[in-house]
């Protein structure tokens, strides 16, 4: 399985899709829900937000907040999480192996995040 994900130029931030971090009944405790953060609740009909999570270290959220804003006219939703927040999540997630593919996605996640910003 594929999952695309936007490399940043620098060390400190990554950016990765909503669904990177699994299945909105457990990504949501952490990063939200899946839908836009500006609406009351989803559509009523299935559609695909383009909700992204930076994930950040080493760096105050307010220059993250900067680089990444959230717009709603421009449909630009970002989701921010601490290095440390994103790791911690994501083992125990891991640890868990409720559904073996969902395990397998958040391992390839939690990869990603190490590769770019190091351990």
């Amino acid at each position: 399985m594929i999952t695309s994900c936007i490399w940043t130029p620098t060390d400190n931030a990554i950016v990765l899709d909503y669904q990177d971090f699994g299945p909105q009944v457990i990504a949501g405790e952490v990063i939200g829900n899946e839908w836009w953060q500006w609406q009351a609740h989803g559509d009523s009909r299935p559609r695909a937000y383009d909700v992204k999570v930076v994930v950040f270290k080493r760096v105050p959220i307010k220059e993250v907040m900067q680089k990444y804003p959230v717009n709603q006219g421009m449909e630009k939703d970002y989701r921010y999480l601490d290095y440390e927040q994103a790791l911690a999540y994501l083992d125990d997630r891991i640890n868990e192996d409720v559904i073996e593919d969902v395990t397998a996605r958040l391992q390839e996640t939690k990869r990603k995040i190490i590769a770019s910003l190091g351990e």
